[in-house]
């Protein structure tokens, strides 16, 4: 990818670009989060486990925050197993779908992959 700007045809307005940016940046900094927040799930259940509770207030200086456990059952249809033991079937079902996603690149991020 160019690290000059691209596109310049595209005559976005200025209101276009900060939408742009701030898509592109927050979009980012969710898929950080969600990578930090699933290190710390595992972090979180093996302290319920050794706690033995489904309850827990944790409190830092002006903060108190409290986190329950939940667990849920659920009937969940096993598509895997449907898949090998009704090929014929499942094939018969089977649609296309398409999906559009938007992946971001923030230009300082090109400049650091270097």
């Amino acid at each position: 990818m160019k690290t000059k700007k691209q596109n310049l045809n595209q005559k976005l307005s200025v209101k276009d670009n900060k939408l742009g940016i701030s898509y592109a940046k927050l979009k980012l900094t969710l898929k950080e989060y969600k990578k930090n927040l699933e290190l710390l799930q595992d972090e979180v259940s093996n302290l319920f486990e050794s706690k033995n509770t489904n309850v827990l207030f944790f409190y830092d200086k002006d903060e108190v925050a409290c986190i329950q456990k939940l667990t849920r059952t659920g009937l969940y249809f096993d598509t895997k197993k449907f898949k090998e033991e009704c090929p014929n079937v499942y094939q018969k079902y089977l649609t296309e779908r398409t999906s559009v996603e938007f992946k971001p690149v923030v230009q300082d991020e090109v400049n650091n992959a270097k």
